[in-house]
């Protein structure tokens, strides 16, 4: 037994080759789309060729391989994977190599053959492409590591145990801030992989290997035993049944511990299905954040606040999903244009007002359309005495937020108070 790993897959993948393998392919691949061939390539190079990113003020362009993080990275692998591994089979094949057993899964191949063979497939291998590396990992003592099992010569058959690479590592703390039910899936995933990785006569000391590693990671004894205890018998005891259950109704909302396990059971009473986003505290305070700042005018997805020049205290509250500096010119040119459009352009041209664009703040940044209209709708609402938004901004807000609103006016107002020192 041993295994073969290709270095830095992604990276060294010949992104000219894609095309080609691509065409081959092209008979099947049309029954699928009306996009010309043609059209269909460009689009391609579109995604593969055109990779950017930015570190310390200066923009790079990704010049081989395939962009890390885009959908289509690891289909181009495997089609690259598929042809370099029918060449070597094929290759092997005329040299008389055989193999017993030949797997895949992605880029790392699992294979059995003669002991004095491995040099040779590892040769062709690394033979058909010059960019992709081959690294081999023969087996010891009988045992091999690949992926996440340990496979074991047992006489004529393989015998399998779940190896988790992280044996003594950390996984998700208990008493970290993460959501509660979080905590309960790692438990269930590592028992799970645990059960369904190994064959059943060392099954026992997966478990083990999982409860060592619960315990390392602060997780009471009794949830441990009881998060078992209940895998085991779902895995020995309960038969596989259909699931004709409608599609659940799931919303995401930021984990506040002792809050949000109120706000579930009150949606679970509508059928609808909670999932909590924890808040990255230590990620976002500690850690050094190595990606470059956007610079505010280059943000896109706002909540912002533009101030009148001859106001006190007056401004407009806007939200945009274009970049701001964009949103800021469609303003500057509405009232050039004298478009009355909204409350900012009527407040200029009525009272012959400038406004000071370039103290425009942020107030947020969220992606989700609907959250973003909201919380744009809940600023205007709580700073309602400064603001010169027209009334069809708040239309359709309804009153049972009142409540909250004169909460976030006084949070506001105690923080304003706090930072004057009055």
């Amino acid at each position: 037994m041993y295994s073969l790993d290709v270095v830095s897959l992604y990276t060294n993948v010949t992104v000219e080759k894609v095309y080609d393998l691509v065409e081959e392919k092209w008979g099947e691949l049309q029954e699928h789309t009306t996009i010309p061939w043609e059209i269909f390539k460009q689009a391609m190079k579109t995604v593969l060729e055109a990779s950017f990113f930015q570190y310390d003020g200066k923009f790079y362009a990704q010049t081989t391989g395939v962009p890390m993080g885009s959908p289509l990275s690891p289909v181009i692998a495997n089609l690259i994977m598929e042809k370099v591994e029918q060449e070597a089979m094929t290759k092997l094949e005329q040299k008389h190599i055989p193999l017993t057993v030949y797997r895949r899964y992605v880029d790392d191949c699992f294979l059995m053959g003669r002991k004095e063979d491995v040099e040779k497939v590892v040769e062709h291998f690394n033979a058909i492409d010059e960019k992709l590396r081959f690294t081999v990992e023969e087996e010891t003592n009988g045992s091999l590591r690949f992926l996440d099992l340990t496979l074991t010569r047992n006489e004529e058959r393989i015998q399998k145990v779940w190896f988790p690479k992280q044996k003594d590592g950390r996984y998700l703390d208990y008493n970290s801030e993460s959501p509660h039910t979080h905590k309960v899936n790692t438990m269930i995933a590592l028992v799970d992989r645990a059960l369904k990785l190994t064959d059943v006569g060392q099954r026992q000391e997966s478990i083990g290997t999982v409860k060592s590693i619960l315990r390392n990671n602060n997780y009471p004894e009794n949830l441990i035993q009881r998060t078992v205890r209940d895998r085991v018998h779902r895995l020995y005891n309960t038969l596989e049944r259909e699931c004709n259950e409608e599609p659940k109704k799931y919303v995401s909302i930021p984990n506040v511990p002792g809050l949000s396990e109120k706000v579930s059971k009150t949606l679970k009473k509508h059928d609808i299905t909670a999932s909590f986003k924890p808040c990255d505290k230590v990620k976002t305070t500690i850690f050094t954040k190595l990606k470059d700042t956007i610079p505010p005018l280059k943000q896109t997805n706002v909540v912002y606040s533009i101030p009148c020049g001859a106001c006190e205290r007056k401004e407009y509250i806007g939200q945009t999903s274009q970049t701001l500096d964009k949103r800021i010119a469609q303003h500057k040119n509405s009232v050039r244009t004298n478009a009355s459009a909204t409350g900012l352009t009527q407040h200029a041209l009525d009272n012959g007002h400038r406004f000071d664009f370039s103290r425009t703040r942020i107030l947020e940044r969220i992606n989700n359309d609907a959250s973003r209209l909201a919380a744009e709708v809940v600023h205007i609402k709580i700073n309602k005495e400064t603001t010169v938004n027209l009334q069809r901004d708040v239309d359709g807000f309804s009153n049972t937020y009142n409540n909250l609103i004169h909460k976030l006016k006084d949070d506001q107002r105690r923080t304003r108070r706090h930072r004057d020192g009055t």
